[in-house]
């Protein structure tokens, strides 16, 4: 009895220890462009401009949101409804869109960083959940993975590994221990489209109120092979890692929470937009 007790703590200790890497792996460093991004800004602005990709944009209203509409938002986010059409995918075909919602679906232990009203987890699920229902609107094929679902494949399945797509991207949302510190940022491998990256980020942008010439010289890095969910899926067009803001800035937070709808509808303009369109 000792024996199996011992065995059982040392698992859920190998458990959380992985967990904790795989925390690290979700949050890279990421502080400037790299150079092959910043070179490419004005030739995709200019391609993606007369591509008429702005069109569909959407930008925050003027003023701030009512408080009574903010309170409401906030309780619709900590709910953490369900995001529709998790799974573990199928392979063997190409899907055009493969979402990752960031902590989603992991049991207690380390879920992501909090801001003052809401976590991480409940942020981003909102968000991929928006995201996922515009994208099926737009007539894509969407799978949303969980966190770690491949962590736990059922006997004679490999998880999430071999899954292809189009476009993967996680999405998630940073802290600090410096509060205000840092911003958006979009990790990306290599292989991925520049054009793609751009329309990602000036997506993004849009729904946060910046202009995309002010957005776009900070937090666009290549080769972020950490992640761990890159070793896991094969997309030809993006293969992404978005962190949408910083939680732990008050500021940034409501904006954050505000734009939180914008923010999920002008990724899947983004993601559709990839889809739709031979990139480089």
């Amino acid at each position: 009895m000792k024996l199996a007790i011992g065995l059982f703590a040392m698992a859920l200790l190998t458990w959380a220890l992985f967990t904790m890497q795989i925390q690290d792996d979700e949050h890279p460093q990421i502080s400037a462009s790299s150079q092959q991004f910043a070179q490419s800004a004005q030739s995709s602005f200019e391609k993606l401009r007369s591509a008429g990709f702005a069109n569909g944009l959407e930008t925050p209203a003027l003023g701030a949101l009512p408080s009574k509409e903010f309170e409401l938002l906030v309780s619709a986010i900590q709910s953490e409804a369900p995001i529709s059409g998790v799974g573990i995918g199928t392979r063997g075909i190409k899907y055009d869109v493969i979402l990752q919602s960031g902590h989603y679906g992991r049991p207690p232990g380390p879920v992501g960083t909090s801001g003052h009203l809401v976590s991480e987890r409940a942020l981003v699920a909102y968000i991929t959940n928006v995201t996922a229902d515009e994208l099926r609107r737009e007539g894509n094929s969407v799978l949303v993975l969980s966190a770690d679902h491949y962590l736990r494949p059922t006997p004679g399945h490999a998880g999430f590994d071999g899954l292809k797509a189009k476009v993967f991207i996680a999405i998630h949302a940073d802290g600090s221990v410096k509060p205000c510190s840092t911003g958006p940022s979009l990790g990306y491998q290599s292989n991925s489209s520049l054009l793609a990256m751009h329309a990602v980020g000036w997506s993004l942008a849009s729904a946060l109120g910046y202009r995309y010439s002010d957005f776009n010289h900070d937090n666009f890095t290549a080769n972020e092979a950490q992640y761990y969910m890159f070793r896991q899926v094969q997309a030809d067009r993006l293969t992404g890692l978005l962190e949408v803001g910083e939680l732990t800035c008050p500021n940034s937070e409501r904006d954050l929470i505000s734009s939180s709808k914008l923010v999920g509808r002008n990724i899947a303009r983004a993601l559709t937009f990839i889809v739709q369109t031979p990139t480089e």
